[in-house]
């Protein structure tokens, strides 16, 4: 058998077509290892125009919760982070973790709060730490780099409901320049369309306060624009990108069905109806209401096909628009705090500075 350095240079000779058909057959934490071959292999696998059919499409979804998982180190101070992967591929063993997380020092708590381009948000608690001092960690589970944000709120008994941008160039939160009267649906979902962050509005002005709107931000926290959602009188369900274009769910005051919109023209703001679909066909009930019943978790970012978690059983359920066909995929289990989509990214950033 070929030494290690035999081995590597004539693995470097593999034709980049073949190079890449090969490494789409493998799970994300070993391509992310195969970047350290050569300085040709990291440089392709971080080509994302280059490497199309790599896995950089939906693989799973992440959940937190009280048992199962791994622990990070042999400390028994360390924090256990129990993290949990549902693989939706169709691959024998789960593709990616957290569980290094576990080896950050001084971490009583972590938990699970979005996920973003391959990214997750976890807030953290250290110890000694009290409400108003927790923060945040970003991390990229396919190459294992991670950082810790400081909190945005002042150390005080209370503060008021405000928007900040954080910048990781020169690592300081800033104001962002947020109009009083509106308030974020954080439960509704967002998508990152145009470079801008759309993200689920409330208003609390009087005349507006049965329109549904949807804030663009941009990367510095300044509200672009405010759009009107497709509907009036409706329960806003989500709000995510699919196939490069902004989608919009609601439900209307029966409760009976939830319809699916799509932006297709962005600077016209013409919403068009994608599809409808009835409870009694997702769920099995004649009606549900959001967030109480149901939650939408995520809308495939290239297949028309919806994520949802049916909140009694705790059923992961999955919607095809085009089969009409209605899958559970698993039970999350009693504990389940969040689930988040998980799209993997191979490109190691200069803004996750530390790695383990």
């Amino acid at each position: 058998m070929d030494g290690p350095k035999q081995s590597a240079g004539a693995a470097t000779l593999l034709p980049d077509d073949a190079l890449v058909e090969i490494l789409s057959r493998l799970p994300a934490k070993s391509i992310c290892r195969f970047k350290c071959v050569s300085r040709s292999w990291r440089d392709l696998i971080a080509d994302r125009l280059r490497c199309t059919n790599l896995p950089q499409t939906l693989e799973g979804f992440f959940f937190d919760g009280d048992e199962g998982g791994d622990s990070g180190g042999d400390d028994d101070d360390a924090p256990v982070v129990y993290g949990h992967f549902i693989n939706t591929l169709g691959k024998p063993a789960p593709l990616a973790s957290y569980s290094f997380l576990g080896n950050v020092p001084g971490i009583q708590e972590f938990g699970l709060l979005r996920s973003c381009n391959g990214l997750l948000l976890f807030s953290h608690k250290r110890v000694g730490d009290t409400y108003n001092s927790l923060g945040y960690i970003v991390c990229n589970p396919a190459t294992e780099q991670w950082v810790a944000v400081p909190s945005s709120l002042a150390p005080t008994p209370t503060t008021k409901l405000d928007v900040h941008a954080y910048s990781s160039e020169t690592r300081l939160w800033r104001d962002g320049d947020w109009t009083p009267g509106h308030g974020i649906s954080f439960f509704a979902g967002a998508a990152f369309v145009n470079g801008m962050l759309h993200l689920s509005a409330t208003s609390f002005v009087r005349c507006q306060a049965d329109q549904e709107l949807i804030v663009a931000v941009d990367g510095e926290g300044k509200k672009c624009r405010i759009m009107h959602g497709p509907e009036k009188h409706a329960d806003v369900a989500f709000v995510g990108q699919s196939q490069g274009r902004l989608h919009f769910m609601n439900q209307h005051s029966d409760n009976a069905e939830l319809s699916i919109w799509v932006l297709e023209d962005y600077d016209a703001r013409e919403w068009v109806l994608k599809h409808s679909v009835a409870f009694l066909q997702l769920f099995g009930r004649m009606s549900c209401r959001v967030h109480s019943d149901y939650s939408v978790i995520a809308i495939h970012p290239d297949r028309n096909l919806i994520f949802f978690l049916q909140h009694w059983g705790l059923e992961l359920k999955s919607y095809d628009m085009d089969s009409q066909e209605v899958c559970t995929l698993c039970t999350v289990g009693a504990g389940r705090q969040n689930i988040v989509p998980y799209v993997p990214y191979f490109a190691e950033s200069p803004a996750l500075a530390s790695k383990h």
